[in-house]
């Protein structure tokens, strides 16, 4: 399963890809970590659409009443740096969810092919127990795949086997959404698509580094 918001015409998030995208607009730190945060919670409101309610009985001064709650939270799992905006919004949708953060970096190299891998470096692990419960990674690019892939399976070797794996991105290459579909089971959630990957692996005509754009260059 797959949803590419800007495809649906959604003004919303057609007008926060356009603060991110534009190079003018990207200027404003502060700004791009903001559109990041919203577009965060709105995919994470169209998720939990899909997510199992249970129905609770509310007592209110002149009688009781009713009302859709999750069953159950889900998992929230983010690397680091870029993804902490973004997951910051999807935790606002979810606020009781427990979170996992890792820190992986990709060795820098040429992306070939239609589905290219590449090198990813684990470090940093903390991991939240996820068997039989919803997964969802927040990564505002998803370009080749390979570092969700790769964080998958430190997640299964360290904290059990999801019952959903959802993956929310801002902007993600055509060709890796169906590798992650194939590869993890995963549904994909994301504000746009792109057709087109550079030698480097990087999303074109994407938004550039995401974690540069919000945090400052790094200086290795």
């Amino acid at each position: 399963m797959r949803r590419i918001l800007d495809e649906e015409n959604n003004s919303n998030v057609g007008r926060l890809l356009t603060r991110l995208r534009s190079v003018d607009a990207q200027r404003d730190r502060a700004h791009f970590r903001a559109a990041l945060h919203d577009l965060g919670y709105l995919l994470a409101l169209e998720i939990a659409k899909t997510m199992p309610n249970a129905a609770p009985l509310v007592r209110t001064p002149l009688g009781e009443r009713t009302e859709p709650m999750l069953a159950q939270s889900p998992v929230l799992a983010t690397v680091l740096r870029a993804g902490l905006p973004m997951f910051e919004g999807a935790l606002a949708a979810f606020p009781d969810s427990d979170c996992m953060f890792f820190g992986a970096a990709r060795r820098e190299g040429q992306a070939a092919g239609a589905e290219p891998r590449m090198h990813i470096e684990c470090g940093y692990a903390a991991f939240s127990a996820v068997e039989g419960r919803t997964l969802i990674y927040v990564d505002p690019m998803l370009a080749t795949g390979s570092t969700l892939l790769r964080v998958h399976e430190e997640v299964l070797l360290h904290a059990g086997r999801p019952a959903r794996v959802i993956v929310a991105a801002v902007v993600a290459y055509r060709p890796s959404i169906a590798l992650l579909e194939r590869e993890l089971g995963a549904e994909v959630y994301c504000a746009s698509a792109d057709d087109e990957l550079d030698a480097r692996g990087y999303i074109v005509p994407g938004l550039g580094d995401a974690g540069d754009l919000a945090y400052g260059a790094r200086l290795a």
